[in-house]
């Protein structure tokens, strides 16, 4: 059984649940995309990247802190 199935999720929508995930500065996931995070994190199936990204990102929206800024000077 792989992910997509265990979690009720296609192939795709996984990768691209993955890419996004890694790719976000600010919390900006759906409710179907947070249910699938959630499910992924229960069957312990993120990376260790995946789940401090996920976390961030969460504790980022509730919490209010400020999306960090670039510096280019």
């Amino acid at each position: 059984m792989n992910i997509s199935q265990i979690i009720n999720a296609t192939p795709s929508e996984v990768d691209n649940l993955r890419v996004k995930l890694m790719d976000s500065i600010e919390f900006d996931f759906n409710k179907r995309e947070c249910n699938l995070i959630y499910k992924m994190a229960a069957f312990d199936l993120l990376t260790a990247s995946e789940c401090k990204a996920s976390i961030m990102l969460m504790t980022q929206l509730l919490g209010d802190i400020p999306i960090p800024k670039e510096n280019n000077d």
